[in-house]
């Protein structure tokens, strides 16, 4: 059983994966008074967008999609209980967007990619164990960055009106997550729900003037896996996918002090 268990989960991250919002990085917490430093990669690879509001309104239809977002944090995390964590994460981020817009008169596409932007978070982690090596918890957390960009659009209808521009997307994101982990030697495999809330405001000048957008995640539930691997007493090696939702993974090594 054991080894079934390992060999599913290594299975499904060979696998393409299909959904990310932030990595809950890890099931256990760390006891009272204990510090752990860490280093979580995360990549999402598509995540669909829709516009809330846009000024001024030109009426038309926008289909927005995140890709190849690339988020590298350092995390530290503070046991106030044996059973409760604080955390805060400090990193970078870029990525790209694509836009498939339409309007009675002309159809095109957006696409921008972002430059690296100053990244930070915080959150705070529950567990409760329960018998036989089970455990539940779950993970709060907040993660924001803004980001500067170069942009194109391509007027596929009227080519000539086609431009480059630039502008800054300003990206929050909240989480809950909720999960239930077992203990199995040195992994900890776990799977859980998720409510992520990502939005963002976008700012950025044409050549008609200064466009004003805010967007939000089309989906807001989705679920995740992940397993936990432990190195002796102070090193311990993670691995998370997310669905549904949006499509991503991560991956991270933290060490207790």
């Amino acid at each position: 059983m054991k080894k079934l268990i390992v060999l599913s989960l290594a299975a499904l991250f060979c696998l393409p994966l299909s959904s990310y919002a932030a990595s809950i990085g890890g099931t256990e917490t760390q006891g009272q008074g204990k510090l752990a430093i860490g280093l979580d990669q995360e990549i999402l690879f598509d995540r669909d967008m829709k516009v809330k509001s846009m000024e001024p309104n030109s009426g038309a239809e926008n289909n927005v999609n995140i890709d190849n977002e690339y988020r590298t944090v350092v995390k530290a995390s503070y046991g106030v209980l044996d059973n409760l964590d604080i955390y805060v994460k400090l990193g970078t981020a870029d990525f790209e967007t694509k836009n498939n817009w339409s309007d009675p008169a002309d159809t095109g596409t957006i696409k921008n990619k972002t430059k690296n932007a100053f990244a930070y978070g915080m959150g705070i982690k529950g567990t409760y164990s329960l018998k036989n090596d089970w455990l539940i918890g779950a993970d709060l957390q907040y993660l924001t960055h803004k980001n500067k960009y170069k942009g194109s659009l391509i007027n596929e209808t009227s080519p000539a009106s086609s431009e480059d521009f630039s502008g800054k997307m300003n990206v929050q994101e909240w989480q809950a997550a909720p999960y239930i982990a077992k203990k199995i030697e040195n992994f900890v495999p776990y799977i859980g729900v998720k409510y992520s809330d990502l939005r963002i405001e976008d700012k950025f000048t044409l050549s008609v003037g200064d466009i004003k957008s805010k967007m939000k995640a089309s989906d807001n539930v989705g679920v995740f896996l992940g397993t936990d691997y432990k190195l002796g007493k102070n090193w311990k090696l993670n691995m998370e996918g997310r669905f549904i939702d949006e499509t991503a993974m991560s991956f991270g090594a933290t060490y207790k002090l």
